[in-house]
């Protein structure tokens, strides 16, 4: 008798949301090794990035460190 109570107080566009998230879960599709890839290069572009910044900051402004 709560569950219904609770589905009840749920709005319509909150109940679809809930709904979709428990389809989202269900349908669980593994990572492709093209987008393994893709997420593996970002992250590393992203430490190099941050490396060579923190890099260029220490070597051409050393006065606000």
């Amino acid at each position: 008798m709560a569950s219904q109570e609770s589905t009840a107080a749920i709005a319509p566009a909150e109940a679809s949301l809930v709904n979709e998230l428990q389809k989202m879960e269900e349908q669980y599709e593994p990572l492709l090794p093209v987008e393994k890839r893709l997420i593996s290069w970002s992250i590393a572009l992203g430490v190099i990035s941050l490396g060579l910044l923190v890099w260029v900051s220490y070597t051409f402004f050393p006065g606000g460190h």
